[in-house]
């Protein structure tokens, strides 16, 4: 322990500062999950969004190179707006909802639940902690269990998956 001071640190400060320690990054780990959350929200909006306005065809073959050079230049300072990841959003959220089966994704949910249950309270915990009433839009509903699963690992299901 730092002293910056000549004061006398007994037991109880000690005990004290290790938990505001741990209360702080524990507030961290949860920012940080709620930032992954509305980042996973966003790409599933946009994805969603995506599909209806069938940019490569009623935009032309370049709509969606467009959409990426209009959000890059509009946010330069953050990334995931490529096109490549722009298709990728699009191909989430059909991979996930289609029209005939839409029931899948909350059948997922109370199967996400369940293991969740089994193997981690906390990690349930976490989960209801960050999940949120603009999670529910139009159309398809974006899964709660999704929002613990980072963007990349859900890139590689996609694209190594043939179906749900």
């Amino acid at each position: 322990m730092v002293s910056s001071h000549d004061i006398h640190l007994d037991g109880d400060y000690a005990e004290w500062i290790a938990e505001v320690k741990h209360r702080n990054r524990s507030a961290q780990v949860k920012a940080a999950l709620k930032v992954n959350v509305e980042k996973l929200l966003f790409n599933w909006q946009l994805g969603r969004d995506l599909v209806p306005k069938k940019a490569e065809e009623r935009w032309g073959s370049g709509g969606v190179e467009q959409v990426s050079l209009d959000l890059r230049r509009e946010f330069p300072n953050e990334s995931g707006f490529s096109t490549r990841n722009l298709w990728y959003m699009k191909q989430w959220y059909l991979f996930y909802y289609t029209e005939d089966d839409s029931s899948f994704l909350h059948r997922l949910g109370a199967e996400i639940h369940k293991l969740e249950n089994q193997y981690s309270a906390k990690l349930y915990q976490v989960g209801r902690e960050i999940q949120d009433e603009n999670m529910h839009q139009l159309g398809a509903e974006f899964p709660s269990p999704f929002a613990l699963v980072p963007w990349r690992h859900h890139v590689e299901i996609i694209t190594k998956c043939k179906t749900t």
